[in-house]
């Protein structure tokens, strides 16, 4: 009887420890980011562009900015952006504003298909018009990135 029981238990603890298992393979077999080198690099290239696009501001020229910027947003990065910049557009014109975004490093931490999770170190460098004197600050960035056709465009922005 004792050794009945044990056999169930065992076989119970198999099962549960097989499809444990199944299920750690195929969440790490779905992201792309730890087995496809060249997809990976793609989508930090072409977010780090986005986000040098879309966080480099130029005083002269607001709009042309805006719409730079609006070239390589979708979704809830379009209003989270509206929402960081609205007052940096008003301040920037006052004081004559004009900064640079550079990414200092980016990693994928998930690609699955049309869907991409980054982490970027980001540096700004920027001037006043009343000063020559350049100020910088660094930055960290979740952002979420949708392929559009085929190009990658941020779809999510959360500064951490």
């Amino acid at each position: 009887m004792l050794l009945s029981v044990l056999s169930v238990l065992c076989a119970g603890a198999a099962a549960g420890f097989g499809v444990a298992a199944h299920g750690l393979r195929s969440g790490a077999s779905e992201n792309q980011a730890l087995v496809d080198g060249r997809a990976t690099q793609a989508v930090v290239q072409q977010t780090s562009a986005a986000v040098r696009t879309a966080f480099s501001y130029n005083h002269a020229d607001p709009a042309a900015t805006r719409e730079q910027a609006q070239q390589v947003l979708i979704g809830d990065a379009v209003q989270q952006y509206n929402g960081l910049f609205g007052e940096v557009e008003r301040v920037a014109v006052e004081q004559g504003l004009q900064f640079a975004t550079t990414v200092r490093s980016a990693g994928v931490t998930r690609l699955v298909d049309d869907r991409a999770e980054l982490l970027l170190f980001v540096d700004q460098q920027g001037v006043r018009a009343e000063s020559p004197e350049r100020r910088s600050g660094s930055a960290q960035l979740g952002i979420t990135a949708q392929r559009v056709g085929a190009e990658w465009k941020i779809s999510r922005i959360e500064v951490l």
